[in-house]
């Protein structure tokens, strides 16, 4: 499967030069309108609510005078407006308040749902269109942490961007109007807060690096959970649940520790904005008091708007404080999508009506530098022979198979199909002419039916049910209560390993494929089981060009040559007799499976 580097590009792309602004950019990439009506509708909350804190310190002093009032508000300018037209109006202020919230909460959750929406399309899209290499490197778990926890809380940066810019766009507002009321006190706000978030951003970096931090050691326990549930059984039959439990619960008070130190930030925060918002509320009075020759109700103004916009101030500092919290997922959904991105297959163009031959030229290939794991096979195999791999434990045999279905590429050589590079044929079509069976079969959740089809579309339910008849599970399913209806899934309607067997072997013959691998088809089934699979194999000889990887030699009797590897070297290629005179290692098998 041919690869090719390419750029990284789009809502997740860029260099790492200022991680946290390059990170914001990609939360509002493709959101700039709704961001802009965000802005727009926290601009008009923010003069609404000037709006009220004026009236509802002038209505005050209008109780306490019993006098009308002269009001000020920005342009507007009202003489001689009694205390409850003004309270009328102050209510009439905060109903369209509360309409403008309502709006940006809309607006803001459909902007978090869209981005959510986007992160998990994007992490899917480029995880399927990347290479089996890739794939393969992936950590397990590592795909369930990215698309849940890392992406749910780039979802929260979102909505904390979005309350930022509210909150923000609140603050500016009211500073503007302490400056109309009073410029040494809105003086006195602007250097408070400015210095507030300059003393700060040391313990913002931290939260940073504690968020990144906890989460690799969350993607560790994501891995370790994954391989509770797939060890379950061995842990209870060895008697090492207590030992499983120890480790994980070491695990998850490290994971506990980070989020303690996150949570320590996040109150320190708030308690230290809450102390010096007093502080310089009592200092902006202090000062105004002493320069200032403002009114009652001018005083009463200010402490209003001072209170307000330091509640502001404290949400803006305790939200950039959490959003730096969150950037380290965006950062590692960032990573994982360009990892994928960078590894992609090169389409081929090539028809592939039918499998002719395969073969391969010479071809190697390096997990490790140094440490081949294949080098220089060369083979042939025609049109509807059988062909059998052996070798010991760790010769390069699923290495090969890997090769021949195209999952990995030659890293020297050819792999030619029809006297062509493989490569250069059409995927889906390639798809189509070639099927697998792997050692350790998977049953989807869903129904026979579900799993023989396999996600594919456009099949009949009577090549269904010839799939089944070619794998001799047909009758097997006919005792099943619901039929090829019957629900089945990882321990949910369980079947026997063998049934498990025949039935993904009808799943790799429902498209009638040119080239069948198979990967172990009998290694860990019983004698009967063993038997019904290799009849189904038998019936395909001639049809189908088969490729089967067995340890057990039984397995191997219905194929017309033998292909020896060890230690990633072919020691012997031909039909059994001759290999067996070629190769001590399939000569020494055959002796001790005893047959002739």
């Amino acid at each position: 499967m041919g690869t090719q580097r390419v750029p990284v590009s789009g809502p997740l792309s860029g260099h790492r030069r200022g991680p946290r602004r390059r990170a914001i950019r990609r939360l509002a990439d493709g959101q700039e309108r709704r961001l802009a009506l965000i802005t727009a509708l926290s601009v008009a909350g923010g003069i609404a609510e000037v709006g009220v804190l004026v009236l509802i310190v002038q209505a005050a002093v209008g109780i306490a005078s019993d006098r009308q009032l002269a009001l000020h508000i920005g342009p507007l300018e009202l003489d001689r407006i009694s205390v409850g037209w003004a309270l009328v109006l102050a209510l009439a202020l905060t109903a369209g308040r509360l309409v403008v919230m309502l709006v940006n909460a809309a607006v803001t959750a459909r902007l978090a749902s869209d981005v959510q929406r986007r992160l998990r399309t994007a992490v899917f899209h480029a995880y399927i269109d990347t290479t089996w290499t890739v794939q393969a490197a992936n950590r397990e778990g590592g795909l369930q942490q990215l698309v849940g926890l890392e992406i749910e809380r780039a979802t929260r940066a979102t909505l904390q961007l979005a309350a930022a810019t509210t909150a923000a766009c609140s603050l500016i507002i009211l500073t503007v109007s302490a400056i109309a009321v009073s410029p040494l006190a809105a003086l006195t706000l602007i250097l408070a807060v400015g210095t507030l978030f300059l003393l700060l951003r040391p313990l913002t970096r931290r939260t940073r690096v504690s968020a990144a931090a906890r989460s690799a050691r969350e993607l560790g326990m994501a891995e370790s959970l994954d391989e509770l549930v797939r060890t379950a059984e061995e842990v209870r039959v060895h008697g090492v649940a207590r030992q499983r439990k120890d480790a994980l619960a070491a695990e998850i008070a490290e994971i506990a520790g980070w989020g303690r130190r996150l949570n320590f930030m996040a109150i320190s925060i708030t308690g230290l904005y809450q102390a010096a918002a007093l502080c310089v509320l009592i200092g902006a009075l202090f000062v105004v008091r002493t320069f200032s020759s403002a009114d009652v109700a001018a005083s009463g103004a200010i402490v209003l708007v001072l209170l307000r916009a330091f509640a502001y101030s404290q949400q803006l500092q305790q939200l950039y404080h959490e959003l730096s919290g969150c950037l380290s997922s965006i950062d590692a959904v960032d990573d994982a999508v360009a990892r994928y991105r960078a590894d992609v297959e090169t389409p081929g163009r090539e028809s592939l009506a039918r499998i002719e031959s395969i073969g391969f030229e010479a071809v190697s290939y390096s997990y490790d530098r140094g440490r081949p794991a294949l080098s220089d096979i060369t083979f042939s195999v025609v049109a509807g022979s059988c062909v059998g791999i052996v070798g010991p434990s760790g010769a390069g045999k699923s290495t090969l198979v890997q090769l021949i279905l195209r999952l990995r590429d030659p890293q020297a050589g050819a792999y030619l199909v029809n006297g062509r590079p493989a490569a250069e044929y059409d995927v889906d079509e390639w798809a189509r002419q070639v099927s697998y069976l792997p050692q350790e079969p998977k049953i989807v959740t869903g129904t026979v039916a579900d799993n023989i089809t396999f996600y594919r579309e456009g099949f009949s339910p009577a090549q269904v049910q010839r799939a089944a008849v070619l794998a001799n599970i047909v009758e097997d399913i006919a005792e099943w209560p619901a039929g090829y209806d019957t629900p089945i899934g990882h321990r949910v309607g369980a079947i026997s390993g063998g049934q498990r067997q025949r039935l993904c072997l009808a799943r790799a013959l429902l498209a009638e494929p040119g080239l069948l691998v198979l990967d172990e088809p009998t290694s860990a089934l019983d004698g009967r089981s063993e038997r019904l699979v290799q009849d189904a194999i038998h019936r395909l000889h001639g049809q189908v060009t088969v490729v089967i990887v067995a340890h057990r030699l039984s397995t191997l009797s219905i194929c017309d040559d033998i292909l020896v590897l060890e230690r990633g070297r072919l020691e012997a290629f031909g039909p059994a007799d001759v290999v067996s005179s070629e190769s001590a290692y399939f000569a020494n098998a055959l002796k001790l499976s005893r047959l002739p």
